[in-house]
């Protein structure tokens, strides 16, 4: 039976943050330097905790295979010279594979004649790949960032205390950090802090296990999850579910414990919000609610050690109380200063250096969501309203306090001065969607306000230059465009682009932003490159390239509509032969200039049937186009031109040598596909 791998780095404890990441580059790194030994395994599987990175490999063969391969080299020319002489491209080609340049051979390729060299290199025993390999494995454990410690000559997560390497009851002495690996772990740093030994690989989690220590990191989230949730129903209410803070705690425990604890009194006159912000954001605290959806004044810590629970209980009820009782002040002398009042004091904070103060952006997204409401439904003064409130509370102390509650705390206030209620939940859900996962902006009112807010960010950072890059997008304009799409194809408003960005370009003070036409071309691009990533994920891409680069750039839900009816036309039994004639029309015409079609130069038989079928399809085409319903658009290709135009490309020589039969034709099938292309670029398509 293959023996089991396992290699155990022990450190000081990790952030939560760190383990993730670790474990995965750990695991990504085994697979790539495994294979490439010629070690392949059956399984390879993390496991971890915040004192503990493991690795474990089963199916690994006692024994490499004999690599014989042929490897080829750089172009003869390169490596040999007229009289066959070896040059320093057959030299270093040679060492490198380990053998003499006598022995390098020539083959024939494609691309002409290159170097060759039969590899032959005898498999070793797994004991003998293990220790270098397990060495560089480590050595490739990825971080969010590194610490030195000692001579500082070494940079890793954390100080590195010990190190296990076992294959089946045989050590590995690999070599890190400057410890060698053995077989001695230790267990949970309070309830099992001794040392000892593993005698065998498949010892290790039934032995840690014994040691309060749950590597399985899966195992370890359920039986938190189900603690916490036999806690809370014990508490008379019901988990709330969070499944960051699962995972957050996870990572911070070898062991998990639930000690409840109790929010005070006069601290649950606050906004729900505020309260779980300052239990889940700052102390990792589970709330527990009613089955009303109200909040208990219970709260669930998950901790490493129950040793003295009344005590940690205490401790972390005093800790809660004090941040509860600074945002219990803040929220009272927030309250002193309605919302509307606090825009001059905006004026002087920054949003950015060239395009003006957070007060200039809320004047602009008001201008331009006064223009947006009508064609939304939505009464301008309503939407003026929503949008000059919509910043107002990055002014509070609460939210400069926790600024996660931006949003949500201008509705608590909103509703606190008697505002109406859709304007207070549009301060608060404008904001949406925040991510991929998230759900749009709920209603038509807020969807104004998040649009022109989206729309002013993008517009204003493409005006001076802060175009995304790589990695790199400070103002997350890639997310601010993705949001966009959303809240047109998901949400309760569509989205007309052109229209919405130039109207954006329009509200900024002359001379601020770069040339119009410029800065919205390079928009429009953007646009349609984060339209393409987004329902590349849901169509074939071929599809999506095709019809956005239809798209004229209007409706967002326009790009929806077209790549709805173009992947179902691909099902028709049409398609192929269609798309194969549309390319081919488009690759004769693209170059030519249109013209009109002259009845006399057409010909008796197949030409004048297609453009006899083409005059009675094109009016119900183009006006099917037009109203967004490609499906019938397509539907009226499909029926009245598959026959005539297959039998055109059969019987009908377009390039004839007479000029004016030659541009007649090409006319003709010009504007076939000139009129076909406005749904979608057939010709990108594959066939």
């Amino acid at each position: 039976m293959p023996r089991e791998l396992l290699i155990e780095v022990g450190l000081e404890e990790l952030p939560a943050s760190f383990l993730a990441q670790a474990l995965s580059s750990l695991r990504s790194a085994a697979e790539e330097l495994f294979t490439s030994a010629r070690l392949t395994p059956e399984s390879i599987e993390t496991l971890g905790s915040p004192r503990r990175l493991a690795l474990r490999v089963r199916g690994l063969p006692d024994r490499q295979p004999d690599r014989q391969e042929t490897v080829q080299g750089p172009p003869w020319a390169a490596a040999f010279d007229d009289a066959g002489k070896p040059k320093n491209g057959a030299l270093g080609f040679a060492k490198k594979q380990g053998v003499e340049v006598d022995a390098l051979v020539a083959v024939e390729t494609e691309r002409g004649k290159y170097v060759a060299a039969n590899v032959f290199e005898p498999g070793r025993d797994a004991a003998e790949v293990l220790p270098e390999l397990l060495a560089g494995l480590c050595a490739r454990i990825t971080f969010p960032k590194s610490m030195r410690w000692g001579e500082g000559t070494f940079a890793f997560g954390r100080p590195v205390h010990w190190l296990v390497g076992l294959f089946g009851t045989e050590v590995v002495p690999f070599e890190f950090a400057g410890l060698v690996a053995g077989r001695t772990t230790r267990g949970h740093r309070f309830l099992a802090p001794q040392t000892f030994d593993l005698a065998d690989a498949t010892d290790y989690e039934p032995k840690l296990a014994e040691a309060h220590v749950i590597v399985d990191m899966a195992q370890k989230k359920q039986r938190m999850h189900d603690a916490l949730v036999a806690a809370a129903t014990q508490h008379g209410g019901v988990l709330s579910p969070d499944d960051f803070l699962l995972q957050e705690c996870t990572s911070l425990v070898e062991e998990p414990f639930v000690v409840p604890g109790t929010i005070a009194e006069q601290f649950l006159e606050l906004p729900d919000a505020v309260i779980v912000s300052v239990m889940r954001d700052h102390q990792r605290y589970f709330a527990v609610r009613r089955p009303d959806g109200s909040l208990l004044p219970t709260y669930l810590n998950v901790v490493n050690t129950a040793l003295a629970p009344e005590v940690i209980a205490k401790g972390n009820d005093r800790v809660l109380r004090a941040r509860l009782a600074d945002a219990q002040f803040f929220v009272r002398e927030d309250r002193k200063t309605p919302l509307a009042s606090r825009l001059t004091r905006l004026d002087n904070v920054t949003f950015q250096t060239k395009l003006g103060s957070v007060g200039d952006k809320i004047r602009r997204i008001d201008a331009l969501a006064r223009a947006l409401a009508p064609a939304a439904g939505v009464a301008v003064e309503q939407a003026s309203q929503a949008a000059l409130l919509c910043k107002m509370d990055l002014d509070t102390l609460i939210v400069f306090e926790f600024p996660e509650l931006q949003g949500l705390m201008g509705r608590h206030y909103a509703l606190a001065e008697g505002l109406p209620a859709e304007v207070a939940d549009a301060i608060a859900d404008h904001y949406k969607p925040t991510g991929a996962s998230d759900e749009p902006a709920p209603t038509a009112l807020a969807s104004v306000v998040a649009v022109a807010d989206r729309a002013d960010t993008l517009v204003g950072c493409f005006g001076i230059g802060l175009v995304p890059t790589g990695s790199a997008d400070p103002f997350a304009l890639r997310r601010a465009t993705l949001s966009l799409v959303r809240t047109a194809v998901d949400g309760a408003i569509d989205v007309s682009i052109t229209e919405l960005l130039a109207a954006a370009y329009d509200g900024f003070p002359a001379g601020i932003l770069g040339p119009r036409d410029e800065v919205l071309a390079q928009l429009d691009e953007f646009v349609r490159a984060r339209l393409r990533a987004f329902y590349r994920e849901r169509f074939p891409g071929d599809v999506v390239d095709a019809c956005v680069a239809a798209w004229p750039g209007a409706s967002i839900r326009d790009v929806a509509a077209r790549i709805s009816a173009v992947d179902a036309f691909r099902e028709r039994p049409e398609y192929e032969a269609l798309a194969v004639a549309f390319k081919r029309a488009h690759n004769i015409t693209r170059e030519i200039p249109r013209g009109e079609v002259k009845d006399a130069l057409l010909e008796a038989g197949p030409e004048r049937e297609l453009a006899e079928a083409w005059r009675g399809a094109r009016a119900r085409i183009a006006a099917a186009t037009a109203s967004g319903q490609y499906q019938d658009a397509l539907a009226v290709v499909a029926t009245d031109l598959r026959g005539p135009i297959d039998r055109y490309f059969d019987s009908v020589f377009v390039m004839v040598e007479d000029e004016a039969l030659r541009q007649n034709r090409l006319s003709l099938l010009a504007e076939i596909a000139d009129t076909v292309s406005q749904v979608a670029h057939f010709h990108a398509l594959s066939t």
